[in-house]
Formats: structure tokens, C-alpha cells, sequence
């Protein structure tokens, strides 16, 4: 036989191939399939060793052959890919989105049907195997002094610290997970430290992974965290307690809470075990109090006077008072626009201790309402709003984006609910000194001491500091600045102010021995006529260390309720005798 009729018949067995293989593309029987493919890459291979063979002067007979070998397995992969693409396009779309994310599974219940040794390949069945995650191994949770907050027991997940399940959240077989536990899932449970070979291995073929969970280190301090639970007890509000250089989350408190055992299912379980955790769920839900409500970071409330830190800053920084002693008068009344109420403030004859005429530091002392209504009518809507967008509040109606916070569910506070709000006079003033539309979270007030006392950056808070699997850190957090809201002269500015604050004003109660504190209190009035009660405070003043917020929910004067809270907070913090 000649070597032209040999070509002829080598380059028609390849045609031929390639027929057999089209038309195998769209048979569903996985037998069949590989009936034509094993006959089709045959006859492919006659041609394609013909034309490597030309290459002989350079290339010897094995390497030849792993030419061919290769060619060949590349063309299985593309016509498997191919035919499922025409047999099971929907169900492969499904197939090759999950292919690189295990799935959590309980062994008991696998995502396929078991199937038999002969097909679990790929190229045998189509199907992709379950990456089984042992739900029972989960790492701990501890906070920054190694205390135990969440961990794994006999095949349970215990919480020894219920009040904090508003931070930690819950795993729980029947609602999933919360807080934390959902937020850092994939550290957890070890799914994070998956290689994506190991993934495809186990996808493909079936074989089990090994799983590294990891421990997550929070920066929360347990005592603080006690203290400041102890020292709000069973009040609604919140307390919210900051690092001031990192924005690190030292304590934060919310009441009513909720204790996240009681919606965990033990290992095994029972019909009356789902029964009770139903049962607490339904409860929980049903309850008027709002327990499931982070209110450090959810709840959003009027901020009352503790807003004039946010606008006595935009004045200084704008240049709209040139310094703290600039004058400013305190009259009883200030009215604003024609048929809008006058401007009033809480105790008559204010005057008598700010002075008349006054300067900025001994309004901001005496918290009065009228001097900050004219300050605010001074700044403008338009500068008014773009301070308070510095300080993290926007509009209702342009309020987007994630909020500041990102390691568990946080709301964005608001200066107004929309731009135009402000542009009348009577709101603008109302909401320059606590009241109008503005609604704001714990978190959001903490955060705004806290760039006050940070020579005016704005820092983003944070709960975790690392997740580490063994020696290995697989997330680290850093500090990191949003933005400067304000310059360092104004931040020093503000600081002293608040200093004074403390040493003449309303907040001289929080005062404690050997330190320099500096707050400012707040009464913001609620509908149902009962005011909340705010505070936010920072220590030491000279070199800051500390920012706290805290409300409680119709707790009457900011002196009053919240004020004492703070102050035992931080006698905790700064270690002293309150």
C-alpha cells in the first residue's frame, strides 16, 4: 500500500471520527457516549500521528506518542464540556457555578443520590460531587484576651456568653446562621482553608477534604463588655465603647438581647428538641420589645443634643466662628420662619449661666438650643449637610452603600430624610441641635467622638481581629481610616471643649479622679413625650484612648440616665475607682 492511499484512509478515519463524535454529543445514554468516544478519538488519533510524525527529525518515537496522548486527552475534556453543554446545559450551569464552592452538608443527607464506582468520574456521569462539610467542626470564637465566646460541643455549638448573641449571632439547623457565625461562615468552618484543588478534586472525584477550621479573635475585652452590661442592666438602650487610634469595638451592649442556646439544636435530635426551638423562635419574634435588634447598631434614634458636637466641629472647621470664644447669645426663644415655633430651650433663663453674650465653649456646656439653631442658620443647609455626610450621616432618600461597620448588619444613620428638609430654616435649626428628622445608631454617635478625639479621623469599626486555622492566619484586620472629617486644629478644638464640658456644664457628673474626660450629654425628645437619654464621652483628653456612646430609651436628661452608665464604663476602661 502506498504512502498516499495510507494518508487517504488515515485522513477519512479522522472524518469519520469526528462524525462519530458530533453525533455522540447528543445521545443521553453515558454508555453510548463512551462508545463514541473511545471509537472517535481512535480514529482521530491515525491522522494526528501522521501529521506529528512529520516532525520525526526532531522528535523521537515517545515523545511522539505523548504528542498524541495529549491531543487527545485535551479533546476528550472539550467534547465532554461540549456534549454537556448540549445534553444538561441548565443543570451544568448550576454544576460548574458551585464547582469551586463546597457546600455545607450534613453526611446524612448528600447533595446527589450515591451513585456506582464505575461512574464517578466526570466523564462517566456528568454529575459533580458534594464537598461535605462537617458541620460539627466549627472553630471557636474568643475575644481579645483568649475568653471563650462561642465554640463546639459534643456536635453543639454553646454560647457560654448568651448576652452576646447581638454579636455573635447563632448557628442553628433550622434558621441558619446570624451575626458573626454567618458573617465569618467560611473561616469557621474551615471552608476558607480549602485549596481550589482540593475542592476540584472532591467535586470531580468524589474524595474527601480536609477540613481546618478556624478560631476567630475578636476585639472585644470580656470585662469591659461586663461592665458595661452590668452598668445598663435591664434598660432598653445601648452601649457602644471604641478604641480611639483603630476604631476597634471594645464593648457593645444592647438591651433587650436574647440568648442564642436556646435556638441551637442538640446532637442528636428530637421531635420535642425542634419543638422547643420553634417554640423560643416564635417567641422572639412575637415579642414586642424588639430583642433580636442590635440597637448599637440597628437602632436608630433621634440624636438630641449630642448633635451640637457634630455642629459646633462645622462651624470652627468651616471657619463660620472663627474660634470657641467667638460671641454667641443664648435668648429663651428664637424664632426661625413666619408659622413655624420658635426655638426654646430647656430650662428657662439659660443666659443666666452661659452669659449673654456667650462664645461657643459655654453654650456647648450648657447645651442651649438657641444658640445652636443660629449657629446651624450660619453654617447653611448646604455646608450643615456636607459635615454631617463627613461624619458618616446621609439622607434618607440617598441613603446607599454599606455602612461603616462591615462584620455584622449595621444601619446608616441620617441628618434628614431629604436634602431639601433642611433648606427651611425651622428644620435646619431644629436638626442643628438634635431634633428635626435626624435619626442616628449608637455607633454612629461613638464613631463621631471618636474622630473628635482622633485628631478628626473618621476610623472604621471593627469586631474581629483575625481568623487563624492552627500557626496559619488566614484574615488579619487593620486599621483603616474612612476619611478626615475634620482638621486636627478643629479636633483639638472640640476636645477642649468637651473638656470644659465636663469641668463646668450639664456632663460634670461623669468626672472621675486623676482624669481628663470630655463628654456631652444629650435629651432628645420622642413622641411619646419621654425623652432618651444620651451621652458620649472621650478619655483621657490628653491623649484619647477611649470614645463611648451610650442611650437609654426614655431615660428622661442625658445627666440622668446615660450618664452613669458611661462613667462606670470607663472607671472600668482607665481602671479607676468611680
Amino acid at each position: 500500500m502506498t504512502d498516499r492511499l495510507r494518508a487517504r484512509i488515515d485522513w477519512f478515519a479522522g472524518a469519520l471520527g469526528v462524525l462519530i463524535l458530533g453525533s455522540g454529543l447528543f445521545i443521553a445514554s453515558v454508555m453510548q457516549w463512551r462508545l463514541h468516544l473511545l471509537a472517535g478519538l481512535w480514529l482521530l488519533s491515525l491522522p494526528a500521528r501522521r501529521l506529528i510524525g512529520r516532525y520525526r527529525a526532531t522528535a523521537d518515537r515517545s515523545l511522539r506518542g505523548l504528542m498524541v496522548m495529549a491531543v487527545l486527552g485535551f479533546a476528550a475534556i472539550g467534547l465532554q464540556l461540549a456534549r454537556n453543554q448540549a445534553t444538561q446545559s441548565e443543570a451544568t450551569l448550576r454544576a460548574v457555578a458551585s464547582l469551586a464552592q463546597p457546600v455545607a452538608s450534613e453526611p446524612s443527607q448528600p447533595i446527589f443520590p450515591e451513585t456506582d464506582p464505575a461512574e464517578r468520574t466526570s466523564l462517566g456521569s456528568g454529575r459533580a460531587f458534594p464537598v461535605v462539610i462537617n458541620a460539627g467542626m466549627r472553630g471557636r470564637i474568643v475575644d481579645r484576651n483568649g475568653v471563650v465566646l462561642a465554640e463546639t460541643v459534643d456536635g453543639r455549638r454553646t454560647y457560654p456568653n448568651p448576652a452576646l448573641g447581638h454579636l455573635i449571632g447563632f448557628q442553628s439547623r433550622l434558621y441558619g446562621t446570624t451575626g458573626l457565625e454567618a458573617r465569618f461562615d467560611a473561616q469557621l468552618s474551615g471552608v476558607a482553608t480549602l485549596s481550589p484543588t482540593a475542592i476540584l478534586e472532591a467535586r470531580l472525584l468524589g474524595s474527601p477534604v480536609e477540613q481546618v477550621p478556624a478560631d476567630l479573635t475578636l476585639t472585644l475585652d470580656s470585662r469591659l463588655q461586663a461592665a458595661a452590661q452590668q452598668a445598663l442592666g435591664e434598660r432598653a438602650g445601648a452601649v457602644v465603647l471604641l478604641d480611639v487610634p483603630t476604631g476597634a469595638i471594645l464593648a457593645m451592649v444592647t438591651y433587650p438581647r436574647f440568648d442564642p442556646n436556646q435556638l441551637v439544636l442538640p446532637e442528636p435530635v428530637t421531635q420535642a428538641d425542634v419543638d422547643r426551638v420553634q417554640a423560643a423562635w416564635a417567641e422572639l419574634n412575637a415579642r414586642a420589645d424588639a430583642p433580636l435588634l442590635n440597637r448599637a447598631t440597628q437602632g436608630r434614634y433621634p440624636p438630641g443634643s449630642v448633635i451640637k458636637t457634630l455642629t459646633a466641629a462645622a462651624a470652627l472647621d468651616s471657619g463660620v466662628l472663627a474660634d470657641p470664644s467667638a460671641p454667641v447669645t443664648c435668648p429663651n426663644l428664637l424664632p426661625t420662619e413666619a408659622g413655624a415655633p420658635p426655638v426654646r430651650n430647656a430650662v428657662d433663663n439659660l443666659f443666666r449661666r452661659t452669659g449673654d453674650p456667650s462664645d461657643l465653649v459655654r453654650v456647648y456646656a450648657f447645651s442651649c438650643n438657641t444658640a445652636f439653631a443660629q449657629v446651624g442658620l450660619s453654617l447653611g443647609a448646604d455646608r450643615f449637610l456636607e459635615y454631617a455626610r463627613r461624619f458618616g450621616l446621609q439622607t434618607a432618600d440617598t441613603r446607599s452603600g454599606p455602612a461603616d461597620l462591615r462584620d455584622i448588619p449595621a444601619e446608616i444613620g441620617t441628618i434628614a430624610n431629604d436634602a431639601s428638609f433642611l433648606q427651611r430654616p425651622a428644620a435646619l435649626a431644629d436638626t442643628a441641635f438634635g431634633q428635626g428628622q435626624a435619626l442616628v445608631t449608637p455607633l454612629d454617635m461613638a464613631q463621631m467622638a471618636a474622630s473628635i478625639a482622633n485628631d478628626g479621623r473618621l476610623m472604621r469599626p471593627y469586631l474581629v481581629a483575625e481568623a487563624r486555622a492552627g500557626e496559619r492566619v488566614i484574615y488579619q484586620a487593620q486599621p483603616e481610616m474612612v476619611r478626615q472629617v475634620v482638621s486636627p486644629e478643629t479636633s483639638r478644638r472640640m476636645l477642649d471643649m468637651m473638656r470644659i464640658s465636663v469641668e463646668i456644664g450639664y456632663a460634670q457628673p461623669i468626672a472621675l479622679p486623676g482624669v481628663s474626660i470630655g463628654a456631652k450629654t444629650g435629651t432628645a425628645e420622642t413622641p411619646r413625650g419621654v425623652p432618651h437619654s444620651w451621652i458620649v464621652a472621650v478619655a483621657p483628653v490628653e491623649q484619647p484612648q477611649y470614645a463611648i456612646a451610650v442611650i437609654v430609651e426614655y431615660g428622661g436628661e442625658g445627666s440622668r440616665s446615660a450618664l452613669p452608665v458611661a462613667r462606670q464604663v470607663l472607671a472600668a476602661a482607665l481602671g479607676v475607682t468611680p
